[in-house]
């Protein structure tokens, strides 16, 4: 079993919209180089920091709506 933190999942990119006093921070992250090399890197592994911490907590789930049908979705 692979852990979440090791797992090779696929990307894709979607656009966020940030206040500008959260970008100035994550600037100042940047700067201090604890969390990444650019504003959108430290904010990405803050956002999966942020998820993985939700799922382990119990504060996200996945739950299974589909009323017993086994059929794939397209």
């Amino acid at each position: 079993m692979t852990s979440m933190a090791t797992e090779k999942a696929e990307t894709d990119r979607v656009p966020v919209t940030l206040a500008l006093s959260t970008i100035r921070y994550l600037e100042k992250l940047v700067r201090q180089g604890t969390h990444g090399t650019s504003v959108p890197g430290v904010a990405k592994t803050l956002i999966e920091e942020g998820i993985r911490l939700a799922i382990k907590d119990g504060l996200l789930a996945i739950r299974d709506n589909s009323k017993g049908s086994n059929q794939e979705r397209s």
